[in-house]
């Protein structure tokens, strides 16, 4: 994303304005530090005149911040499943 915006000759304030966003936040996000929406990818992509997959490559889980636990759809079907058979 920084890379998009010098080379559009574009400052932080800006993308950040053009987005609707505020300054600071945008810098964190274009510093690699903020940890934008779904809705924020799609307005910065459209400001920098990308695609919002084109800001995505690349990035993994291990890219997001930590979370308590990695709970997964499979660990809560198999819980369901467990709850079900103890109710019989």
């Amino acid at each position: 994303m920084r890379e998009r915006r010098l080379a559009l000759s574009l400052n932080q304030e800006t993308v950040a304005h053009l987005a609707g966003l505020n300054v600071s936040n945008y810098a964190r996000i274009d510093r690699g530090h903020g940890n934008p929406t779904f809705h924020t990818l799609i307005r910065l992509a459209t400001v920098l005149g990308m695609e919002p997959s084109e800001l995505l490559i690349g990035f993994t889980t291990a890219h997001l911040p930590p979370t308590r636990d990695s709970y997964t759809a499979l660990d809560f079907r198999r819980e369901q499943e467990a709850h079900a058979v103890q109710r019989r």
